[in-house]
Parts: C-alpha cells; sequence; structure tokens
C-alpha cells in the first residue's frame, strides 16, 4: 500500500500538544501516526524531525507525557525524544532528558544509552555521573 500523496489538511490533523509559541505542533494524522507541523512547515512523521521536538524538554515531564498518554496512539515517542537528547550533541539537552528521567519517566529501552552516556568523553562529568546514577538504578532493579 503506498501512502497518499496529498498533504494532510487541517482537518484531517488531531492536535495533541503545542511546542512551542511559534505555533509548531505535535499531533496525529487520520491512521494515528505521530506527525509534527506548523505555520511555516509542512506535516512531517515526528520520527523524522526529534530535532523540532526537543522543546518538549524545557516542559514538566508530567504536561507532556499525559498529552501524549491521553491519545490512543503508540506512546514510543517519548523515549524516542528521550533518546534523541541522550545522544545528541548538546549537554544541554541530554540534561533536560536525564531530568525526566530522574522525575519517574520510565527508562524502558533508554539502558543501552545511558550506558553509553555515562561514559562519553564528549559529555561534561555531571552529565556522565547523573547517566550512571540512572543506569545503576535500572539494571540493578
Amino acid at each position: 500500500m503506498t501512502p497518499d500523496p496529498r498533504p494532510a489538511t487541517d482537518d484531517d490533523r488531531q492536535p495533541v500538544i503545542l511546542i512551542n509559541k511559534q505555533g509548531l505542533t505535535l499531533g496525529l494524522d487520520p491512521t494515528g501516526a505521530w506527525i509534527i507541523w506548523g505555520p511555516t512547515n509542512a506535516v512531517r512523521p515526528a520520527q523524522e524531525r526529534l530535532l523540532w521536538l526537543l522543546p518538549l524538554l524545557e516542559r514538566p515531564p508530567h504536561e507532556v507525557t499525559t498529552a501524549v498518554t491521553n491519545t490512543e496512539a503508540d506512546e514510543s515517542i517519548i523515549p524516542a525524544l528521550l533518546r534523541f537528547a541522550l545522544e545528541s550533541w548538546s549537554s544541554y539537552w541530554a540534561g533536560l532528558a536525564l531530568g525526566w528521567l530522574e522525575a519517574g519517566v520510565p527508562t524502558t529501552n533508554l539502558i543501552n544509552t545511558l550506558a553509553d552516556l555515562k561514559d562519553s568523553p564528549t559529555q561534561p562529568q555531571p552529565i556522565q555521573h547523573r547517566a550512571l546514577q540512572l543506569w545503576r538504578t535500572a539494571t540493578t532493579t
């Protein structure tokens, strides 16, 4: 089955959460797949634009996870975003992602990412130590 080549219209989209003040939005298409769009951005699969979702990490985790879990969609967008941030070039985004994990967002499927981060020569020592603590907790429970 080939994807429908026509762009999704406003009526086809289900907004879930506003990402920024410029109107970038995370939502669902009619099939329940995660999409992202904005006033000056075409509709794109969210998994292909995780960079655009990073500002969500600046919000309290419960605000974002509640919005995502209140849909009937696959919740894998949150671990994908966290993995992207933890593997990023930026200690800022990695630190925010670690904060979400420290706040109780499950580390499911992120243990290997935490293992890499705790040993990363490109991240500052405080980020490495936080990753080490989360990794230890995840591997001993």
